[in-house]
């Protein structure tokens, strides 16, 4: 019994020789973790720019970029959020409600330019 069958690591066949399965990671799984941005960045690159979406999965590259770009991205996003808290300051804030729209307010326009800079951008 080989060491493979000892671990419970199952065989293929392959003309007349076995060889055994060895799984990396699925490319599912590395999109659940490399963040929202990273998922829209990487959709953004294997429709845009198919041919370096390529080179970067050949080369084992995709999952590191997409969570540079997810990090950069939520340092943008908050570093703009921010600021415009601090230029747009509510009447009151013990509202909620003006408070809640003033931060959707800040998310939104936060976001789209972090789409436009960041996300929608060959790295």
């Amino acid at each position: 019994m080989t060491i493979f069958e000892e671990l419970g690591i199952e065989y293929i066949e392959r003309d007349g020789l076995f060889y055994p399965v060895l799984s990396v990671e699925n490319e599912a799984d590395v999109k659940v973790s490399v963040g929202k941005y990273g998922r829209m960045w990487m959709e953004f690159m294997e429709c845009s720019h198919p041919d370096r979406y390529r080179n970067l999965v050949r080369f084992d590259r995709m999952h590191e970029k997409a969570v540079q770009v997810n990090e950069e991205s939520y340092e943008l996003l908050d570093c703009i959020e921010k600021k415009w808290m601090k230029k747009h300051k509510p009447g009151n804030q013990n509202l909620f409600e003006e408070m809640y729209r003033l931060r959707m307010q800040a998310r939104m326009m936060a976001e789209e330019v972090v789409l436009a800079q960041v996300v929608r951008q060959y790295h």
